[in-house]
């Protein structure tokens, strides 16, 4: 799950969450599974009437957009299957979901694949997920994956903040806000300094100073666009030494 949501998180998908677990349930056919989980205004655009959108792995059928309605008799009833093996690339992956984007009704196939059977050759399984792992010498190996889908996620984001700090575009937009969002705008960017980890909570941080020094009557300022320009002049010089750190 992680593995896939790294690459959707770098094409600009915005996940939210991963899940996987074990199942208890021959009568879909499924003995393990996971769940990558989006915001609800990507899930409510792709199908406004269901009650949950997911981008779904099945260890008998592989991938799937999971679409799930109150009125469901059937667990993958309104699934769209991707149907390129068990375990396809990463990138697959992500431009099955990119044409879920386009038309979530035509992507993929409403027939179920199988691959393998219900309970069957479960070490092979464990052997071929393991080409997934973090590498050895990766020091998230160590971590939960909770923690490092957290440390992805957050590291993606920071990356585009940044990308969007050094736009260069200079154009003032006239923003009408209620002093109360301006204060919760504001709350917001507490929380992810509480909450995220390395540049993003820098990000955060500066980005919070700006935005009140934009409530005054002195120069507004900029802090935030100088500290993404001056990581990248970092990584610049870093790289033209080779130290790729």
């Amino acid at each position: 799950m992680n593995a896939v949501a790294t690459v959707l998180l770098a094409e600009g998908v915005p996940v939210t969450s991963t899940w996987s677990a074990q199942w208890k349930s021959p009568e879909v056919a499924t003995d393990v599974g996971g769940d990558i989980r989006f915001t609800g205004r990507l899930t409510q655009r792709l199908v406004p009437e269901a009650g949950d959108v997911t981008l779904h792995w099945s260890g008998t059928s592989g991938w799937c957009l999971l679409v799930l309605r109150d009125d469901d008799h059937e667990y993958y009833h309104h699934a769209r299957w991707l149907g390129a093996g068990l375990l396809p690339s990463p990138d697959h992956i992500a431009a099955f979901m990119s044409a879920v984007q386009l038309s979530p009704a035509e992507a993929g196939s409403n027939d179920r694949p199988f691959y393998r059977s219900y309970g069957e050759g479960v070490e092979d399984l464990h052997q071929r997920l393991s080409a997934f792992l973090p590498p050895a010498s990766d020091w998230k190996r160590a971590h939960t994956y909770e923690h490092n889908f957290f440390h992805d996620r957050a590291h993606a984001y920071a990356a585009k903040v940044s990308a969007s700090l050094r736009s260069g575009d200079d154009t003032n937009v006239d923003v009408r806000l209620r002093r109360g969002e301006l204060e919760a705008l504001q709350h917001l960017l507490e929380f992810a300094q509480g909450s995220a980890g390395g540049l993003l909570n820098v990000y955060a941080g500066h980005l919070s100073d700006d935005l009140r020094s934009h409530q005054g009557t002195n120069e507004p300022s900029h802090s935030a666009i100088d500290v993404a320009v001056s990581v990248q002049e970092q990584r610049r010089k870093r790289r033209e030494r080779g130290d790729d750190a």
